[in-house]
């Protein structure tokens, strides 16, 4: 600058120089230690706009006030309020140029006022003026003696700046000039009263220098300082930026992506109103996605950095060692859990108050509680620096964090929640080299070890209960939070990998979150709901970013492509399109905006794009995606309807809309955009998959009524109909369906789903024969209306047939000859396939009986010609003797080319009845029932076989032989089909009752036969060998007498399962007769019953050896030979584990009380029964806790080599662990 035309000596002159020169520096150091936490130190670094208030003093009590109402907002509230209204009322230039010779700026720590007073030192070094004056800057953090200076010269001179020349003049200038001197004291703590000499007491208190400026920067409690008592002051409140200035601050220093996270996450928002904390976030956020920081920066990191940054700063400044930080910074994260957990933001539990305070993290006041009693009031700058001081005191302490997640369920206490994600992000393994001051790694690591599996499983269990949701949005932020890949999967894995954020608005950081959670599946894909999910538009791309780990759906597809497309952000179409399987997923009653941005969609598409449209229930507009259509057809490959049958009618008007308008465009253009439309409209992609039919006779009708040309453009359209067509005849003109089906380049199958009984209808359907492959009736429409049609519809082929001469009951006969007639081939492969069939023989069975009737009114001849129908029948024919006749199953059995398996599914006791049925046992292969009721199932066979038995007395003729024959397979009485059920226990179940019914059927047999003199069992030995392999008995309610004779009868001897035991002496006894005719001998559950099982068996071989005791038979060696299979009790199965160890207790209990059974009866049980031990399971399982080790000896001495044993329970008693020991030598391995 040129000096020269400066009034005043030149040395004031150049000492003026000096001073802007060194206010220069001091305000661009300022800056460049700020840029020292920056991970670009290039970055460019200014003063922005802070709020500055200059509206009088605010008291201790209006504070205070105001903090308490504060923490009864709500949360969003409470965050908001920490930012201040943007009052422009003074600037730092409007400070220097004001006439005020006092000035005081208070703020809270870190909120900017040292930054506002650089400002003015760099204002000033700036300013261009003819007159001289002087600036001084005195930072009494770095200068603590300062207070002890007792002369101006020496306080300028040499605590700042000394002039090169003429100091003498220079300060003799600045007395006399004193209205042209600025002092500014920044950071004042205390100025101790006592210091009378102390200069910089008498300048602030103006005597000395009084006219000068005198600047003075202070936090609130330094307000109500003795020295600053009465000082008449223009007092400026810094409070930081306002929610414009955080803004305008943010979006100067970060990238667009960066900026946008903060915006959306109120807690980072709000917290950037204190600039130090703004720039700690730009800072954290500078160092993402470098070398040093590749994943993502959370938000407790930031938190932990600010936390860092400003113990340092304490720590250059005070001279505590860590260990007195570390012990200041519990206390105060011991006050913040305390506080939060009472709702409250003041501390009132702080010991180490002046050590906190020191640490810039909260605000100090002192409130006059007493004439001559002030007490501190303290509190965070932030909210949320308070949680993440609480979270630090909770992570001390394993079990508070156990009790707080729990309690956080809870309405009182649900408030602690937002600590939890906070405690998360200490756990976050990146963040623990923050936290090793405070806590040892072995113990991060040893609470984030079973932390997050108790969490998650703590939230995603409480759904069981019905007051309580998931709350997912929670889960995957505390987990993003965490950065913990083990522990996403784990939450994945608990949601069985299905994420439900229906209903949900996603903000940036949730789908941030989301995302991330999503990108932690390794094998499985995810399957994610949207509906009706709000995505804010920055947080779309973190959510497409993951779509490789989605399991696609159309259901997601449109949701993800209504969100997309809503979005006012540009996102990668060309991979969603990928994703979506080259299909564009579209709402039909959506936003003009949609379709616009749909339709650029299919223009940038290399390839034709498939459409698929979806209904809703506010479905009913379809303007805007009818007219997006027929503009977008040249780049639309197919076009699709997303299945929904509640919207079946509104898809039909669509559709039928859709073609109108082309066609009407058509003729009023000349475009060929019926053509275009008909190569992407086909029935296999159509909604109307059940409806199509009538959609096209609807079209067709239409044609005919407006004279409107479609049919012609449209033919490949009728012609991509279904293979079976669905009609109802009772609503539709079979003409018009007759012109359709003409149009059919092939025949069709024709199902109807409803029937007429109009005889001009049905006439008129005698037309379409020609056009028609199979004819069928839906399973919906009555039996009555069923059979009713089809007597008509033959007959009146009949008499057309004897009227013209043409072959149409031959016709109709070929359309109806298939397996399943009147049912479409589809209907078998329903889950009621059983009862279909009964139907269907039902419909036959009167069909047959009502053409007969009619043959006899009319004189018409229609049976003969309908031959093919009956033998193309089912293989099995149904019948209930109770209500149908026989004489008409035997008319319709004498039909079919080969015998017939019939079942019964009711029963007659009617003699005559039966004597008919005997009749048909000439047509039938084999005769079954479908179990239901036993009784009666076995009272009508005792019947047929005696009255069997009679006729062939009667006669002569061998109809027991014929009626042996029919049931003689290994299933009888039940079909073998009925018995091959996919549910073992069913079928197991099944296989009791028939030895049950067969068992029962001799017993009856045999009572007939005493009564009568008729000779019936010797015909029936076929039956009873044909028998299961395996015959279940239960001996507590049936004769043993009768199975032994069942039994001699067998070719070989068979297996024996006994359902229920018996206790009695002569039961027993019996039953040992049953032995030489018995293979093995099994019981068909242990379980609870495994007392009564050992009870049995005991009982029996003690009656064994009793009897070969009394007579000499080896019936103890024909006993154990029965008993000695590996799986011994249980029959040759596969056993669980559980059955396993009921097997190893039921034979130590077996022996045990066997040997009871000896010392108490003197017989000799336990030698023969060597083999039954030898050949048990090579794993023996013992509870030792409840079972004595000498009978686990004794039968390890039996085996033939060593065993393993495994322990189910434990023995802590010496006596029975010496015992163990002795079995030692028989175990080859203990587990």
């Amino acid at each position: 600058m040129d000096v020269t035309y400066l009034q005043g000596p030149s040395p004031c002159h150049r000492y003026q120089q000096k001073l802007k020169s060194k206010a220069q520096k001091i305000s661009e150091r300022s800056w460049t230690q700020s840029k020292a936490v920056l991970f670009n130190k290039e970055t460019s670094l200014s003063y922005s706009s802070l709020v500055l208030d200059t509206q009088g003093q605010a008291s201790a009590s209006k504070i205070k006030k105001s903090k308490i109402k504060k923490s009864r907002k709500v949360r969003t509230k409470k965050l908001k309020a920490h930012i201040p209204e943007d009052k422009q009322e003074t600037s730092p230039s409007e400070l220097l140029k004001t006439y005020e010779r006092k000035i005081l700026l208070v703020g809270k720590p870190g909120i900017g006022k040292t930054a506002v007073v650089h400002q003015m030192l760099k204002l000033w070094s700036e300013k261009d003026n003819k007159d001289i004056d002087y600036m001084f800057y005195f930072d009494m953090r770095e200068t603590p003696n300062i207070t002890e200076v007792h002369k101006l010269k020496d306080l300028l001179f040499c605590k700042f700046s000394e002039p090169d020349e003429g100091k003498d003049k220079v300060l003799e200038d600045l007395k006399n000039n004193a209205d042209s001197v600025t002092i500014i004291f920044d950071g004042v703590a205390d100025v101790p009263s006592s210091s009378t000499q102390s200069v910089v007491l008498e300048l602030i208190q103006k005597t000395l220098l009084p006219e000068a400026k005198i600047i003075i920067t202070c936090r609130p409690e330094v307000e109500s300082a003795d020295f600053l008592l009465d000082w008449d002051c223009l007092r400026v409140e810094v409070k930081g930026f306002s929610e414009q200035g955080i803004r305008e601050y943010l979006s100067k220093n970060l990238s667009e992506e960066h900026f946008s996270k903060v915006l959306c996450n109120l807690e980072l928002f709000s917290l950037c109103h204190v600039p130090m904390y703004a720039l700690m976030v730009v800072a954290c956020f500078s160092f993402e996605g470098t070398v040093f920081c590749p994943h993502p920066c959370t938000v407790t990191e930031i938190y932990l950095n600010i936390l860092h940054f400003c113990n340092q700063r304490n720590v250059g400044k005070t001279s505590e060692n860590e260990a007195v930080q570390c012990n200041a910074i519990l206390s105060l994260a011991e006050a913040a859990f305390y506080a939060t957990k009472g709702k409250n933001v003041n501390l009132t539990s702080l010991t180490q108050i002046d050590r906190c305070a020191n640490l810039g993290f909260m605000n100090k006041l002192l409130i006059q509680a007493g004439p001559v009693q002030k007490k501190p009031l303290c509190a965070f700058l932030h909210y949320t620096i308070q949680e993440v001081f609480a979270a630090l005191w909770l992570l001390k302490d394993p079990e508070r964090i156990r009790s707080v997640v729990q309690q956080c369920l809870t309405d009182d206490i649900k408030h602690m929640k937002h600590l939890v994600p906070f405690l998360c992000g200490l756990l976050n393994e990146k963040n623990m080299d923050l936290l090793q001051f405070l806590f040892t790694s072995q113990h991060l690591r040893e609470t984030s070890g079973w932390f997050f599996k108790h969490l998650v499983t703590t939230f995603v269990d409480c759904s069981d209960t019905e007051d309580c949701e998931i709350d997912l949005l929670f889960l995957c932020q505390c987990l993003y939070e965490s950065q913990s890949a083990e522990a996403c999967v784990y939450l994945l894995d608990k949601l069985d990998y299905s994420l439900d954020l229906s209903g949900e608005t996603l903000n940036p950081q949730q789908c941030y979150a989301v995302s991330y959670i999503i990108s932690q599946s390794k094998e499985r894909k995810i399957q994610l709901n949207l509906e009706d999910t709000t995505v804010s538009k920055q947080g779309v791309r973190p959510l497409l970013g993951c779509l490789s780990k989605l399991q696609r759906t159309d259901f997601l597809s449109w949701q993800l492509w209504t969100i997309c497309l809503l979005s006012e952000v540009e996102v990668d179409y060309i991979s969603l399109l990928c994703f979506a399987e080259n299909q564009l997923h579209l709402s039909v009653n959506s936003q003009t905006q949609l379709y616009d941005r749909a339709g650029k969609v299919l223009q940038k598409s290399a390839e034709k794009v498939k459409v698929c449209l979806h209904w809703d229930h506010r479905s009913s507009v379809y303007q805007s995606v009818s007219k997006f259509l027929l503009l977008c057809l040249p780049n639309i490959h197919s076009l699709s309807f997303f299945q929904s049958s509640k919207n079946l009618s509104d898809q039909n008007k669509f559709l039928m809309n859709l073609i109108i308008g082309a066609a009407e465009r058509e003729q009023q253009t000349g475009e060929k955009i019926l053509q275009l439309l008909s190569s992407v409209c086909r029935y296999k992609n159509s909604p109307l998959t059940e409806k199509w039919c009538d959609f096209l006779m609807d079209l067709y009708s239409y044609e005919t009524k407006t004279g409107l040309s479609v049919l012609p453009s449209l033919q490949s359209v009728f012609q991509s109909a279904p293979a079976v067509w669905s009609i109802n005849l009772s609503e539709r003109k079979t003409s018009i369906l007759l012109e359709v089906l003409r149009l059919q380049p092939e025949k069709k199958q024709v199902e109807l789903t409803g029937c007429s009984h109009e005889e001009s209808e049905v006439r008129s359907f005698l037309q379409c024969l020609p056009y028609i492959s199979q004819l069928s009736v839906d399973t919906k429409t009555s039996d009555e209306d069923r059979t009713k049609f089809f007597v008509n519809l033959f007959c009146a082929a009949a008499e057309r047939e004897q009227q013209t001469g043409e072959k149409i009951l031959e016709l109709l006969s070929s359309v109806c000859t298939y397996q399943t007639f009147p049912f479409n081939e589809r209907c078998k492969d329903d889950d009621d396939d059983h009862d279909m069939k009964k139907r269907q023989c039902d419909l036959l069975l009167d069909l047959y009986s009502k053409v007969k009737d009619c043959e006899a009114k009319t004189g018409l001849s229609v049976l003969p010609s309908l031959q093919s129908v009956f033998q193309s029948a089912p293989a099995v024919w149904f019948i209930n003797l109770s209500e149908r006749k026989t004489s008409i199953l035997l008319e319709v059995l004498k039909l079919q080319p080969e015998k017939k398996q019939v079942e019964l599914t009711q029963y007659t006791h009617k003699k005559s009845k039966i004597r008919s049925f005997l009749q048909c046992l000439p047509y039938i292969s084999q005769l079954s029932v479908y179990f239901e009721d036993p009784d009666e199932e076995i009272r009508f066979f005792v019947n047929l076989f005696c009255a069997a038995a009679e006729r062939e007395q009667q006669t002569g003729e061998t109809i027991l032989e014929l009626l042996s024959s029919v049931c003689t397979y290994q299933t009888f009485p039940v079909n073998e089909k009925d018995m091959d059920d996919d549910n073992d226990d069913d079928d197991d179940d099944m296989k009791k009752r028939q030895c049950d019914h067969l068992l029962d059927l001799y017993s009856k047999v045999k009572d007939c036969e005493t009564k009568t003199g008729l000779s019936v069992l010797p015909s029936l030995q076929s039956v009873f060998q044909s028998a299961p392999a395996v015959w279940s008995i239960n001996l507590s309610e049936r004769t043993t007498s009768i199975l032994l004779e069942v039994l001699k009868l067998q070719p070989e001897k068979k297996q024996v399962e006994l359902t229920q035991y018996t206790h009695k002496k002569s039961k027993i006894r019996s039953f040992l007769q049953c032995l030489p005719y018995i293979s093995q001998l099994s019981v068909d559950s242990l379980g609870p019953r495994l007392h009564e099982a050992v009870r049995f068996f005991v009982n029996l071989f003690c009656a064994a050896a009793e009897r070969e005791q009394q007579t000499g038979e080896k019936i103890l060696e024909l006993l154990s030979s029965v008993c000695t299979y590996q799986t011994f009790p249980y029959g040759n199965i596969n056993l669980s584990d559980y059955g396993k160890k009921c097997q190893s207790d039921f034979l130590l209990d077996l022996y045990s009380k066997v040997k009871d059974c000896e010392a108490k009866t003197g017989l000799s049980v336990l030698p023969s029964l060597q083999s039954v031990f030898q050949s048990a399971p090579a794993v023996w399982f013992i509870n030792l806790s409840e079972r004595t080790t000498s009978i686990l000896l004794e039968v390890l001495k039996l085996q033939p080599e060593k065993k393993q044993v495994e322990l189910t329970q434990y023995t802590h008693k010496k006596s029975k662990i010496r015992s163990f020991l002795q079995c030692l030598p028989y175990i080859s391995q203990l587990r």
